[in-house]
Order: C-alpha cells, then structure tokens, then sequence
C-alpha cells in the first residue's frame, strides 16, 4: 500500500504509538474479542493510511473509524455466526475474567440509550477527554458531559440504591 501524501510512514508509525492502545481496549471493551479488536484497529490505520483527505484531528478519525467498525463486527456476528460460535466456551483464567469484565460492563450499559453509552465508553476506556469526544461525534461539549453525567446518573440510581 501507498501512503497518501497527506499522511506519511513516520506520521502513521506515530499515530500508531499513541493511539493503538488506547483504541484496542475501546475497540475490546465494544466488541468482546480481542482478534476482531485488533483487526477493527487494524483496519482503522489502514483506512487512515489510504485516506487522500486532510485530517484535522487524527485521534478523532480513528476512533470513530474504530467505533464505526465495532458496529459492523458486531453486526454481523449477530446475523451470521452460528449459535455454537456465538455461545462462550472454557477458556484460561485471565481470558475468562476479561470476558467476565466485558460482560458486566456490557450489561451495565445495556441499560442506558446507546448514545450514552458509547460517550461512557470513550471517556472511560478509551480515556478521550469529553471535547475529543464532541468533536468525533459532532455534537457540542454540553451535550457530551450530559450525556456522560445521566448515563453515570441513571446507573447510580439503579444499581447503588
């Protein structure tokens, strides 16, 4: 693959050194697996890398890029997977307890509108501040923090009382 000219091998290897933590466990903590995270990820600086646009904000880009591509593997593993694949099998302790953790969450926060739960998830698993998160949703400061705050809100009032 070709690198635009926008963006070059040392800008995307930095890219890739900043954010590629940072996106894999959002993209887990979405998905569930860590394969299809890494793919997702993957597929994300290889979308940036063939991009010919400008862009502004490269964090923005790939995290909604991530999101974007958590949706599709979610998707259709919901439409097309077996029932066999889909159920958990056994697996060693720490991978067990990750999927424990992703389920409790999940659940968690399958109880609030997606919207709030997707401005929970990029403000505590990916650790973007709540103005990175207004600017890749395109959607003002104030209404991310509401979101933030009502969701984190609603699971007190639930969950604690």
């Amino acid at each position: 693959m070709k690198l635009n000219q926008t963006i070059d091998a040392e800008q995307l290897a930095e890219w890739i050194d900043l954010y590629q933590d940072q996106l894999f466990r959002y993209a887990f903590f979405r998905i569930g697996s860590k394969e299809d995270a890494e793919d997702v990820v993957q597929d994300a600086f290889l979308k940036i890398a063939a991009t010919t646009a400008h862009i502004a904000n490269p964090r923005a880009y790939l995290f909604r890029t991530v999101g974007n591509g958590c949706v599709d593997v979610i998707r259709k593993k919901v439409k097309f997977s077996p029932i066999e694949e889909r159920m958990t099998t056994p697996s060693p302790s720490d991978e067990r307890e990750e999927q424990e953790e992703f389920e409790r969450i999940n659940r968690l926060l399958s109880n609030l509108p997606e919207q709030q739960s997707e401005v929970i998830r990029l403000h505590i698993h990916a650790n973007l501040k709540f103005t990175e998160i207004a600017e890749m949703l395109e959607q003002p400061v104030t209404t991310i923090k509401s979101r933030f705050t009502s969701g984190i809100e609603k699971l007190r009032q639930k969950f604690i009382n």
